[in-house]
């Protein structure tokens, strides 16, 4: 749900519940229950960069000051940690720690980022006059006055969208990840007579990883408003620069479409959609897409080349925690 600006009922409203769900829980919950869910809210966060700009660390105080945050990132953890893929779970894992990107290090002078911005306007995924900075947000810069802000502190989206507050990044993306897990399971379920058949590291990877980037997309100015997000291959950048740490951390060209899919299911004419996207974290990441095994091309066109997988259909319905 998003809330227009300037209705501060609506939070006064959720105070006074809150106030009453306290009040109520004692009867509810059993004395362990109530003092693992005080443990939860006291969560250990990941410590923040020391360098971070001062909105950054502003609304980092904020998130951490949350125990809703704090039990909800602790939530994003331990499904991370369910993941069996070791070198995926360890990568997603690092990310939740420490959101700094990978492919921005690829490109550490100005003309070699503007080139990256260039190419994106020469394949029409962007407009020549584009920021670079849309593509290489604050604190990606190799030896920087700032650093990245933690994931746990990131919004979920922009201003006046879904989530945009400090923290939002981790609702979103427990809700999103827990709902790939019930999908994977009703699929199993109906279709595969109960056996495990869809992969749940693939799906809640997926889920985790595909919004990672938001973490340097949404970032505070100093007036408490949002970076702005530069469109790419008309998508929210956020999902092709996140798509780009995959490749560039060699992730699957399996895993790169399920990841790439949750903005658009690969069927029905849309699989143009997921092309493009992929194509663009291609140029951002500095690889050859064909050679990795993620595009097919013939002629002038190109084509996924992995078939679309029931992981890459449960990606795209589990993101829908923005409606």
């Amino acid at each position: 749900m998003c809330v227009n600006h300037g209705r501060a009922a609506l939070f006064d409203r959720a105070s006074f519940f809150g106030a009453i769900t306290a009040t109520a829980a004692p009867l509810v919950l059993g004395a362990t229950a109530m003092a693992e869910a005080a443990d939860v809210t006291n969560y250990p966060l990941p410590a923040a960069r020391t360098n971070l700009s001062q909105a950054n660390a502003r609304a980092a105080r904020i998130a951490a000051a949350s125990p809703f945050v704090r039990a909800t990132y602790s939530k994003v953890e331990a499904l991370a940690r369910t993941i069996t893929d070791e070198p995926l779970r360890a990568s997603i894992l690092a990310f939740l720690r420490d959101p700094t990107p990978v492919y921005a290090q690829k490109y550490p002078t100005l003309e070699a980022r503007t080139e990256i911005r260039d190419q994106l306007a020469r394949a029409g995924f962007i407009k020549p006059s584009d920021p670079v900075s849309g593509i290489f947000p604050a604190g990606t810069e190799v030896g920087g006055k700032f650093g990245v802000q933690p994931f746990w502190a990131t919004p979920g989206s922009t201003d006046g969208s879904h989530h945009a507050y400090p923290g939002g990044l981790a609702v979103h993306e427990y809700f999103n990840s827990t709902m790939a897990l019930n999908f994977a399971n009703t699929y199993d379920r109906v279709y595969f007579d109960g056996k495990s058949r869809v992969d749940h590291d693939q799906v809640v990877g997926a889920a985790l990883y595909h919004d990672i980037m938001k973490a340097v997309v949404f970032q505070y100015n100093e007036d408490g408003t949002l970076f702005d997000e530069l469109t790419i291959a008309g998508t929210g950048g956020h999902h092709i620069l996140s798509a780009a740490e995959a490749l560039v951390h060699g992730r699957s060209a399996k895993f790169v479409t399920t990841l790439l899919s949750a903005h658009a299911a690969p069927s029905l004419g849309d699989e143009k959609l997921v092309v493009a996207w992929a194509r663009a974290a291609s140029i951002v990441a500095g690889i050859d897409p064909v050679a990795f095994g993620l595009l097919k091309k013939d002629g002038s066109d190109f084509s996924l080349a992995v078939l679309p997988t029931t992981e890459a259909f449960v990606n795209h319905l589990s993101d829908h925690d923005y409606v």
